[in-house]
């Protein structure tokens, strides 16, 4: 769940600050770290990629 999640976020360039994310997806071609957490804005995801956060972390809390 944690990499499904989180490359809905890396499809987007977010920069993760954990380490074993940043190194997983920096082994993906099309990953481009471009925004910092601090810079990050979550009105960037469509509404399917809403609804797909939403269904993983409901699936995380099980």
């Amino acid at each position: 769940m944690l990499i499904a999640k989180n490359e809905i976020y890396a499809r987007h360039g977010y920069i993760f600050k954990n380490e074993d994310l940043y190194n997983y997806f920096m082994g993906c071609i099309w990953y481009s770290p471009t925004c910092d957490s601090t810079d990050f804005d979550d009105n960037i995801f469509n509404e399917y990629e809403k609804e797909n956060l939403e269904i993983l972390s409901d699936l995380d809390t099980y």
